[in-house]
């Protein structure tokens, strides 16, 4: 996978809102809550056709080869002439990702194992993801090509163009967002974050992605998971997560950033439903949230051990979990949540110390 810093870009709280779609990406396809947006690699260079001025159209086409993907994509980006000639072509050959919409539901094709029911491809070049319109996608497998021109190339061109406008949509907001920000450069390994203010505290508006050896991991130990949504850690690697000037969230400072969010002083757990405006418009099964706070929770999951040495990773899609620091000698270990299905930012008592979660940052020591 590509070092590349995927930051899916947050606001600096100051009052403003942006627009958010408002139909999720499965539910144009009608299946709800089944949809994934996974990474693949770009195998070869992109091949960048002649640039079109008029509504800023980059013709593209590119070999797709990695895990269950095996396809040739070809379509157009929008993107502006003053990047093309910044050095965009270079930047995205670099990058060589995409995020794929689709049905994790492999299928047997002469002794292959191939997903088919691609629905949408995000070029990815830095930071920054590109729909791409006028989708056409040509499997290497003959029969995967046959299946795909039976019962997806016809039947849903005009909902894979609808899904693209969506995607497209998605990014315009996170450029108005990044327009927005304030950033912050960790000094120890020199990763970027966007920052969030919440009545006079800054945070960290993106998962930390610090590792520390032994007590942090990627989901399913993939890079690109780590890229997107930061990295999940133990407690004790939890209290190391954060860069000097910053530390690891109480108890208290969750239960009060949500209600410097929300606005709500009634108790965290009576306030009307808030959490689909934290929650990313990506990454969750069915889609995402509004992200109108600017808090762009994505769906991380967590590492769970199975007694002493033996773990696995849960809840992509369906849970994001962070960490939160003891509060003086009290032992109790709280995690703040959220699920897939709920309204809500609960608090939830720790199962064990070396169970994996996220981590924010707040400023302060």
């Amino acid at each position: 996978m590509t070092k590349m810093k995927i930051v899916f870009l947050m606001l600096a709280v100051t009052g403003l809102l942006f627009a958010a779609p408002q139909k999720s990406w499965d539910a144009i396809f009608g299946e709800e809550g089944q949809g994934e947006y996974l990474s693949a690699k770009i195998d070869g260079n992109i091949r960048f056709m002649k640039y079109q001025h008029y509504g800023e159209k980059q013709p593209v086409a590119f070999k797709v080869k990695s895990d269950n993907f095996d396809f040739t994509v070809s379509g157009e980006i929008q993107v502006s002439s003053d990047k093309v000639e910044k050095g965009f072509y270079g930047v995205c050959n670099q990058t060589k990702e995409v995020w794929i919409s689709c049905f994790n539901k492999p299928k047997l094709f002469d002794d292959e194992e191939l997903i088919v029911e691609v629905k949408g491809v995000d070029l990815a070049c830095d930071e920054e993801l590109y729909a791409i319109r006028k989708l056409r996608v040509k499997f290497s497998n003959k029969e995967a090509q046959k299946y795909w021109n039976l019962v997806f190339e016809k039947k849903e061109a005009s909902e894979r163009e609808e899904l693209a406008k969506f995607r497209q949509q998605e990014q315009e907001k996170r450029a108005l967002i990044r327009e927005a920000s304030t950033m912050f450069k960790d000094p120890r390994d020199g990763q970027m974050y966007r920052i969030i203010d919440i009545e006079g505290r800054k945070w960290f508006a993106q998962n930390a992605n610090f590792k520390v050896d032994g007590e942090s991991w990627c989901y399913e130990d993939q890079e690109s998971y780590c890229l997107r949504s930061g990295r999940l850690y133990t407690l004790a690697g939890a209290k190391k997560a954060c860069p000097p000037g910053w530390h690891l969230p109480r108890d208290r400072e969750w239960t009060d950033m949500l209600t410097g969010l929300t606005k709500c002083y009634d108790g965290v757990q009576n306030c009307e439903a808030f959490a689909s405006k934290m929650k990313a418009t990506t990454g969750w099964q069915g889609g995402g949230g509004t992200d109108e706070y600017g808090f762009t929770v994505f769906s991380s999951g967590y590492r769970k051990m199975i007694g002493t040495k033996m773990f696995k990773y849960e809840g992509m899609g369906e849970y994001a979990g962070f960490w939160s620091a003891q509060n003086g000698r009290n032992k109790t270990i709280w995690l703040w949540s959220m699920g897939r299905m709920s309204d809500k930012m609960v608090r939830q008592l720790a199962p064990g110390e070396n169970h994996g979660y996220s981590v924010r940052c707040i400023e302060g020591n």
